[in-house]
């Protein structure tokens, strides 16, 4: 395995992905990503945030109901102060 950087490659501009495999019997796959899922040209909906967040708070070790009660209490963020002490 090796990788290459694409001269032509637009980042940091634009954060693009692009990957060739070469199969033992010389078959060539490729695929090409023009951004990335959750970026400003895919943004990510609201279901799709307190998905990922709850992936990487499990991943982070915090009990699904920390989780849960931060993502419960961030829907009220910014409409006054926030004590973020409780999620410690």
């Amino acid at each position: 395995m090796r990788y290459e950087v694409d001269p032509g490659n637009p980042y940091p501009e634009e954060f693009t992905g692009h990957v060739r495999v070469v199969l033992k019997d010389g078959t060539t796959r490729e695929e090409r990503q023009a951004h990335f899922r959750g970026g400003a040209h895919e943004p990510l909906s609201r279901a799709d945030l307190e998905e990922k967040f709850r992936l990487n708070c499990a991943h982070g070790g915090w009990p699904a109901e920390r989780t849960e009660a931060f993502l419960s209490s961030s829907k009220t963020f910014f409409e006054k102060p926030v004590g973020l002490s409780a999620f410690r």
